[in-house]
């Protein structure tokens, strides 16, 4: 998320630029794009904070006992966090597409340059914790079943608190100087030919955020996510000997002892059920991370692939789509534990029905 909301915060409003800097979309067609681009976030960060509400509710029932499902809390709180300030990116521009065409008048504040601004800020914070929750979560996953017997107790519920403790202070201490580059300030806003609170943006902004974006697409993006799939391919292993292992002690077969103690000791449900889980979570953060490294790389190639240069717009709306498959990953934690978690799905609707009573 970093790079490219980084692309999409970066920019100032559309109508003020000229002529050149529309590239290969139209200022329009532009408009129209991001309106279209805002409904489908709203739509999937509106299920998504609602399924992450549920998710946090059913593991408070479930009681955070362990590191797993600790970790599983801290990366329900984070994609909740992602989500609904997506919700708030969103109608925010969707109000400025509003206002930009007049049905709108009159609106004290710059709808999506003041508070969508700062609500993409507060999402810088929650996305990366994203990040580095998953990526703890799949490198635990990976050393308990890669050598069960020397990291299985290992990764205990204090452990993982603060782990998730240093992840949100590590995402707030990165970006922390970028936001205090920003400001409001009442000034005149010639788009709406009135005075109204506008953004504020420090001369030194876009030298500090460069140098975040660099860390955070560095470790935050590309490393991670390679360390996630080295993770998945040694956990899809691990899960396949498992099973092989269960199906033949069911069937009675001889493995001709390919099958040791160490996989013996991964084949209880619960156990396949956490490597299921982690797997699955860890293959659609990797699958929706990808298009971001694509994009960024490519940024590094063309210098006209940025929010201030000549293709200002078509930037923006590349941006948008990549933050959208991230806020599509925050969304789907809800099918992947209610799919391969019988106790997170006997408790997840109860939990809601005794909340109500």
């Amino acid at each position: 998320m970093n790079m490219n909301m980084n692309m999409n915060s970066s920019d100032v409003n559309f109508v003020k630029y000229p002529s050149f800097r529309r590239g290969l979309i139209s200022n329009e067609d532009f408009s129209i794009i991001n309106n279209a681009n805002a409904c489908i976030m709203l739509l999937v960060c509106s299920v998504g904070a609602v399924a992450n509400a549920i998710n946090l509710k059913t593991f408070i029932s479930m009681g955070l006992k362990d590191g797993f499902t600790v970790s599983l809390f801290g990366l329900a709180l984070s994609d909740f966090g992602f989500t609904f300030v997506g919700c708030i990116l969103s109608l925010s521009n969707i109000v400025q597409f509003l206002e930009d065409r007049h049905v709108i008048q009159g609106l004290p504040i710059q709808p999506k340059y003041v508070i969508g601004m700062f609500a993409a800020y507060v999402g810088f914070i929650f996305y990366p914790v994203t990040c580095m929750t998953t990526t703890f979560m799949a490198i635990a996953r990976c050393m308990c079943v890669a050598m069960p017997f020397k990291f299985k107790d290992y990764f205990t519920r204090t452990k993982s608190i603060i782990a998730l403790v240093a992840f949100n202070l590590i995402a707030i201490a990165t970006y922390a100087p970028v936001i205090s580059q920003t400001g409001t300030q009442r000034k005149y806003d010639p788009s709406v030919n009135r005075t109204r609170v506008v953004l504020w943006m420090s001369d030194k902004r876009s030298e500090i955020k460069n140098k975040t974006a660099i860390f955070h697409f560095a470790v935050l993006t590309f490393a991670s996510s390679i360390i996630v799939a080295v993770c998945i391919v040694i956990m899809a292993r691990s899960l396949k000997e498992s099973v092989r292992f269960r199906n033949t002690s069911t069937t009675g077969t001889d493995t001709g002892g390919d099958v040791t103690k160490e996989n013996k000791d991964k084949l209880s449900g619960k156990e396949l059920q956490v490597l299921r889980q982690v797997i699955v979570i860890s293959t659609i953060y990797t699958a929706t991370m990808a298009p971001n490294i694509v994009v960024v790389i490519y940024r590094l190639t063309d210098a006209d692939f940025d929010v201030r240069k000549r293709l200002h717009n078509l930037t923006f709306v590349v941006g948008t789509w990549v933050t959208i498959l991230e806020q599509i990953n925050s969304a789907s934690t809800f099918l992947v534990y209610y799919t391969y978690n019988s106790k997170f799905r006997s408790l997840c609707f109860p939990c809601l029905a005794k909340s109500t009573e």
